[in-house]
């Protein structure tokens, strides 16, 4: 049976994966422009679940007001 994305939510494999990705395009932008935390949903954004718009543009009011306690949590110190 495949893995889902809320099982690999928590994986360190996946983490370890992406954190190098990230490393590798803050390495090309300033440090204002560079990622330094991140989250991995268990949802996907999509037209159905009203974050995308039909041409596939992100909806960020939907998304902020979604997932604004992963957004919290991220700002938090």
């Amino acid at each position: 049976m495949g893995a889902t994305a809320a099982s690999l939510r928590d994986d360190p494999d996946l983490l370890s994966a992406i954190q190098d990705a990230v490393d590798d395009g803050n390495a090309a932008v300033s440090k204002a422009e560079s990622v330094r935390k991140f989250r991995i949903l268990s949802s996907q954004f999509t037209e159905e679940s009203g974050h995308l718009t039909p041409s596939l543009k992100l909806k960020r009011n939907v998304v902020a007001k979604d997932y604004a306690d992963e957004i919290e949590a991220i700002y938090q110190k």
